[in-house]
């Protein structure tokens, strides 16, 4: 066995052999450099990915600290709302439109809710009394309440649910 193994081995051209390892050499550095350029990919997205979590993650938490704030005080004052507006500016830029459309929804009734305090409750500058006891004032108060829990019924688990699709690292 050993005599036809060396026979074997002498009548291998090692010229044509490294030919066709050359030849092979190619393909293998091309399949080679996809596959890098591939998991450069795949690292860059994740890095977004991360990037985009934490500047979402911001606003998500935003939201839900005026979901608090909201529930704490079992109303909306123009500085709460204006917290929201400057804590979400970026929203728009970083999810998709249905999250832009809920947080506008959010603020727009959030809006009402702090007129509506405001028109029974006066902030201190304003120097008024507000509206008199009555039917008036009862419809704002009732009109506040409604208001108000559908921020904490409806919209706060809505956005824990609309924002959970974008906050979930894959």
């Amino acid at each position: 066995m050993d005599a036809a193994f060396f026979q074997t081995l002498t009548s291998i051209n090692f010229k044509s052999v490294i030919e066709v390892l050359s030849a092979a050499l190619t393909p293998v550095i091309g399949i080679a450099t996809i596959y890098i350029a591939y998991q450069q990919w795949r690292t860059n997205k994740t890095r977004l990915d991360l990037d985009l979590y934490d500047r979402r993650l911001a606003i998500y938490k935003a939201v839900d600290a005026f979901y608090g704030e909201v529930g704490t005080h079992s109303t909306a004052k123009y500085p709460m709302v204006s917290e929201l507006r400057h804590a979400t500016a970026e929203a728009a830029f970083l999810f998709p439109a249905e999250i832009d459309k809920h947080l506008a929804e959010v603020k727009e009734k959030a809006m009402r809710i702090a007129s509506l305090s405001e028109l029974m409750y006066p902030s201190a500058g304003a120097g008024g009394q507000g509206l008199p006891v009555g039917e008036e004032r009862n419809k704002a108060a009732e009109e506040e309440g409604h208001l108000v829990l559908w921020l904490l019924q409806d919209a706060k688990p809505e956005s824990k649910k609309r924002f959970g699709k974008y906050l979930k690292l894959t």
